[in-house]
């Protein structure tokens, strides 16, 4: 008796270890993907980093901002279209990828059911901008530039990149947009020489971002093996609910983000629209150190949360630690140089975007903090409708802000009012948390339930 008692104990305790080094062994399996994850993105930002760092002031200086801002006008307009289609699966179906990981036919059909809807959408903006080219004059007169920056939306639509990032293979996106990225760069130091190469300009960088997209829809269904699904009806409606509040607050994010540069270009006219664009880019460039570490941990929260909300904070509380830290420097630094800053990359001609760098430079670091209120804590904790809220009255605030100061100061005024907006956004994020009882800044609650 004795003896099977011992034995028993001693079989408890195996399975225990047992259960324990796997346990162990999962963490670490998680950790290493979520390292692969971050390096890979870090390739990819690194050559969206350096790219425009190149590209950027060489065609600032060749096209002169006159031409620099008709391009970035009509890429202004067509990202409208590109958001359209996005309709917010870059985080329903990357989230519902991540959680249905190990089951391949309902991944299938989730694929097929986004694809679908992409397509669709695809479609009606096709539609739309086409009679918006048609009708308007101002767009009918330079329908060329508006036509070739729609082939990139048509490009962003084939790239499955929520479907990457769902399964955390984020190493395809960065081979696959990298080499795109890095193809249309040379072709535009080849073959743009001069104001009048402005259309072949804007042709090159949507044509690397519509092969860019083909090549990873190939991937999707050759290397992982989607099944082909004709999509149900509720799979049809269920994405599309789903999507529904992300995509209304990427569109709001877009009234604020994007808007901008279209505005003082239909009101400032293009030369400030160059100087808006020129600067954004900029910002958005040094912006982009911290993007990959977002869009490999996005999956990886959400997973931690099906595990344990608790553990899931203490992760998000960690990263906004760090990520605060190494955006706060670099934003610093661009308010105190912007002049030498804005002449040494752009020339002494767009030295008007030196006002626009100096409001919009801290922007880094407010949106570093403001992804991880909303993006990794609001949206895997559920919170997607609160979410879809801040950001719907953050791009009306900006609206209501931007049209006047725009008329009053030009491309400067459109930078206060991005600034006080994305301020407005984290704050905000931050206040709407605490009343959920998250508190982002506050260790004591989680390890004490731990």
């Amino acid at each position: 008796m004795l003896k099977d008692k011992k034995a028993g104990q001693s079989l408890r305790n195996g399975k225990e270890g047992t259960d324990g080094a796997d346990s162990e062994n999962t963490r670490q399996g998680d950790r290493s993907r979520l390292a692969d994850n971050v390096i890979s993105l870090y390739v990819l930002q690194g050559l969206n980093y350096l790219i425009p760092i190149a590209v950027l002031p060489y065609l600032v200086r060749v096209l002169g901002l006159d031409m620099y801002g008709l391009m970035a006008f009509a890429q202004s307009f067509a990202q409208y279209f590109t958001i359209l289609t996005d309709y917010g699966f870059g985080f329903s179906a990357t989230r519902d990828i991540a959680r249905q990981r190990d089951d391949n036919e309902a991944i299938s059909r989730i694929f097929c059911s986004v694809l679908t809807i992409k397509l669709a959408l695809l479609l009606l903006g096709a539609v739309v901008a086409g009679i918006v080219i048609a009708v308007v004059p101002r767009f009918h007169h330079n329908a060329p530039f508006f036509l070739a920056a729609y082939l990139a939306v048509v490009g962003n639509t084939l790239f499955p990149v929520w479907y990457f990032q769902g399964i955390e293979r984020m190493r395809y996106i960065s081979v696959v947009i990298g080499i795109s990225k890095l193809a249309a760069a040379i072709a535009l130091f080849a073959f743009v020489h001069r104001p009048q190469d402005a259309l072949l300009a804007i042709t090159i960088q949507s044509l690397g971002t519509l092969v860019g997209g083909a090549i990873g829809f190939v991937l999707a269904f050759g290397r992982f093996h989607i099944q082909v699904r004709l999509p149900r009806r509720q799979d049809l409606r269920t994405a599309l609910v789903e999507g529904w509040h992300l995509f209304i607050s990427t569109a709001a994010v877009s009234l604020y983000a994007n808007t901008n540069v279209f505005l003082v270009g239909l009101i400032a006219g293009n030369i400030e629209a160059g100087y808006f664009s020129a600067a954004d880019k900029l910002i958005r460039a040094m912006q982009g150190l911290t993007v990959p570490v977002a869009q490999a941990v996005f999956p990886h929260v959400n997973q931690l949360v099906s595990q344990s909300r608790e553990r899931a904070l203490r992760f998000t509380r960690e990263m906004l630690k760090w990520i605060g830290a190494i955006t706060l420097l670099p934003s610093a630094l661009m308010l105190i140089f912007a002049r030498q800053i804005a002449t040494l990359a752009f020339g002494h001609a767009a030295i008007g975007s030196t006002p626009v760098l100096r409001w919009i430079a801290f922007l880094p670091f407010v949106i570093a903090l403001s992804n991880i209120f909303g993006v990794q804590t609001m949206i895997p904790f559920g919170l997607d409708v609160q979410f879809s809220r801040i950001l719907i009255l953050a791009g009306v605030f900006n609206i209501i802000l931007a049209v006047p100061l725009i008329h009053i100061f030009g491309a400067a005024g459109a930078g206060m009012s991005v600034l006080a907006t994305e301020v407005s956004v984290t704050f905000a994020m931050f206040v709407l948390l605490e009343r959920q009882g998250i508190h982002v800044f506050n260790s004591r609650e989680v390890d004490a339930q731990s």
